[in-house]
Parts: structure tokens; sequence; C-alpha cells
């Protein structure tokens, strides 16, 4: 059973967004609709992606990426498109530098609850769980939390919830007669759910994350004068 590793998730997770893009972003095109200093407003159509299409509106300290992808709005400098235009020792595709520029409340939900993610915290939990409490198997588990039948929904945040808690009454009422009659002090199994990150980054930011620096850079060459 494999510990979540944030880091090696989310590069896996960039590297889907970055092959996606490469085979939706045939045929883009760009229609620039205002072009004023850093007042600009960059309309583009993707006529083989199904979010179909996007704008990138800035002003000094703002830039605002809408449309297909989700909605959001990032402030740091007085131009927003020098921090996507290459500069060494800077990655422009950054995820979890740009998620620090987001105004707060500004749009789309950046992460989302990850029913993998949560599954595999459980497993851990369990396999824990079977070390401690000698009435709790890997059986038992299997039964109650991830056979077909058994009815455990780990699809939302709220049914993983109603999931752990009818799991932890049931270990609680199962435990041996003998415990309770010895006058011994068992401690109840609980998840550790409080220490658990349910939450990754949404597929919609990583791929806006790839389409913002890909959108300077067209605007970047419409600006050079044909030879």
């Amino acid at each position: 059973m494999g510990e979540i590793d944030p880091y090696d998730e989310l590069q896996r997770q960039m590297a889907a967004a970055q092959e996606r893009f490469a085979s939706e972003v045939e045929g883009a095109t760009m229609t620039v609709v205002k072009d004023d200093g850093v007042h600009r407003h960059l309309y583009f159509k993707f006529p083989r992606a199904s979010w179909d299409w996007c704008e990138v509106v800035t002003w000094p300290g703002m830039l605002t990426l809408r449309g297909g992808l989700g909605c959001w709005s990032f402030t740091r400098v007085t131009d927003m498109f020098d921090l996507l235009r290459p500069s060494p020792g800077t990655k422009r595709i950054d995820p979890v530098y740009w998620a620090g520029t987001l105004v707060p409340g500004s749009g789309s939900e950046v992460k989302e609850y990850d029913a993998d993610r949560a599954r595999t915290y459980v497993r851990q939990a369990v396999a824990d769980a079977i070390e401690a409490h000698t009435h709790i198997t890997a059986e038992y588990a299997e039964d109650w939390l991830f056979s077909d039948w058994c009815g455990a929904d780990f699809g939302t945040e709220a049914a993983l919830m109603r999931t752990l808690g009818r799991f932890e009454a049931r270990v609680d009422a199962d435990r041996p007669t003998s415990s309770f009659l010895s006058g011994a002090t068992h401690e109840e199994f609980v998840f550790p759910v409080h220490d658990w990150d349910l939450y990754r980054y949404s597929h919609w930011f990583l791929l806006s994350c790839v389409v913002l620096p890909w959108a300077v850079e067209q605007y970047d060459a419409a600006l050079v004068p044909v030879a």
C-alpha cells in the first residue's frame, strides 16, 4: 500500500495537464480585443477542446482568466504577464506559486476532494488499526469498507464521513465481550480524519496554469513585426 506523496502526485497531474493541452491546442486562435499598455483583453478559441474558449484580462496588478476552464484572478506585480514570460531560474508553470497569487474568493475552486486519496488514507488507517485492535482484521475491514455489497461511499467528503462513522460504530459494537467484563480500558477506534489532506489541485486549475504562459507566448508573438 503506497503512501501519498503530494509532490509526486502534483508532477503526475501537471504532466497529464500538459499532455491534454498539447492534444487540444491545435487550431486555437487568439483575438486581441484590447491592447493598451497593461490593460489587455485577449480572447482564445479552442475548436478541439471540450472547454471551447477562454479569455485573459489584465490591468495594473491584476490578471483574470475566465471561460470554459473556470475563473481565477491573480495579483502580484504591475504587469502580470512578466511572471509568465521566460526568466532564468523561474518556472512559469508552477501551480503552487500561482495558487499563492490568487485573490481570495475570486473564482473557481483551486482544490477539489479526491476519492482516491480518501481510499488511500482509509486503507492506511485500517492497516494501523489491525495492529492495534485484535478484533479488527483485514477481512473484517474489507467486508465493511471495500467490498461491492458493503454500501461504503467515498464519492464525496460528506459520504466519506458517513461511511467512516458507520464503520467506527460497528467496530465499537463488535468489541469482544471479555474486554467489557474485564474492566480494562480499551481505546475506541477512530479514523484520524483531521490529519488527512483529502484535497488535491483541480485539473481545471492545473490546465489553466498550462494555458496562461502559452497565451502570453501567443500575445508576444503577435507583437513581433513580420520581416
